[in-house]
């Protein structure tokens, strides 16, 4: 068998994998959506609504929104306008506000756009929406296209990765370079903590409870983060558990796309950097090697002694790696 045809079987075998996570994921209690109460879910004053604008100056940079399609999308922008444009996609759950410690980092030398992506944060969520990862990358290309951004160097932590990747795969020529943080969108070779609960219907990701929050950080950390993990957890708590319904929703679109986005992959032509925590809970450090495998020249730089959210846990160490990646592919150029 040649190498050309031992990467199709490969990537059939792949693609299967796939499907049976998947069709896994389905037939667990997780993917019974409550429709009514999605509808009737409205956004809630919470702890952590206090605390958002203490990390947007902790960002540095100021908040703002556009409205794309039927989203208003909120996002924050600032740092260097002379500087490379740099955009930074959160993961699932999360919101802008997990960059404000790398974007304090950057802000010098770049100027940042930092959006919450359709569903999460201050942005809308609408309960027949799709937020599967290809729809929500071309929702980022529009977005940019109405602030006249050309190109860009684009980071994506988890599923913002996966959007990353589909965005360099459906819109190359806004890409400049792509970094793919702990990226969702390939199977590891080993199932990591989230995915064998996923296996027996429990999602760490998505708590019911206030009180299991804590569980959301304790995979997503390392655990030499706890005790900011535990303080995360105590001021995320009720805007978690509120956002119960809306979570499970797109987790579940977000499960359904990852073939797609594992198809896309072999597509895409800008730099790539895969940054994975080696400790990571989430996802697997293995995935590393295949989005190296499946993305042309991509290069994989493994961080020792760091979880699913090197942008937060690293964020000094994160801000170098990725920063040399660009000024490397700028003198390559």
């Amino acid at each position: 068998m040649n190498a050309v045809n031992e990467i199709a079987v490969q990537n059939v075998a792949i693609s299967d994998e796939l499907d049976v996570m998947r069709d896994r994921y389905l037939a667990t209690p997780l993917a019974d959506i409550d429709h009514a109460a999605l509808t009737r879910w409205r956004p809630k004053a919470t702890l952590w609504q206090r605390l958002q604008p203490l990390m947007g100056l902790q960002a540095g940079l100021k908040r703002r929104a556009e409205q794309v399609g039927d989203h208003s999308i909120c996002y924050w922008a600032g740092g260097n306008s002379a500087g490379p444009v740099v955009v930074l996609l959160h993961g699932f759950g999360a919101s802008k506000e997990n960059w404000s410690y790398l974007a304090a980092k950057l802000r010098s030398k770049y100027y940042l756009l930092v959006p919450d992506l359709a569903g999460f944060g201050d942005s809308d969520f609408h309960a027949d929406a799709d937020y599967r990862m290809a729809p929500q990358a071309d929702r980022i290309a529009a977005w940019l296209q109405l602030l006249g951004v050309e190109k860009a160097h684009f980071v994506g932590s988890s599923m913002g990765g996966a959007i990353a990747a589909q965005l360099a795969s459906r819109h190359p020529h806004l890409v400049d370079t792509l970094c793919l943080m702990n990226a969702a969108g390939v199977p590891g070779r080993y199932l990591s903590q989230l995915e064998s609960g996923l296996a027996a219907g429990v999602n760490y990701l998505a708590p019911a409870r206030p009180r299991d929050t804590w569980q959301v950080f304790a995979i997503a950390l390392h655990r030499r983060q706890r005790i900011f993990g535990m303080i995360l957890s105590f001021f995320m708590a009720g805007a978690m558990s509120h956002r119960k319904c809306v979570n499970d929703y797109i987790f579940s679109h977000l499960v359904d796309s990852l073939k797609d986005t594992y198809l896309s992959l072999n597509k895409i032509s800008a730099p790539t950097l895969v940054l994975w925590g080696n400790s990571d809970q989430v996802l697997n450090v293995t995935c590393a090697d295949q989005f190296c495998e499946q993305i042309a020249g991509a290069k994989a730089m493994i961080l020792p002694a760091v979880g699913h959210l090197p942008m937060i846990e690293e964020p000094g160490l994160t801000a170098r790696v990725i920063g040399d990646f660009w000024r490397a592919e700028t003198r390559v150029k």
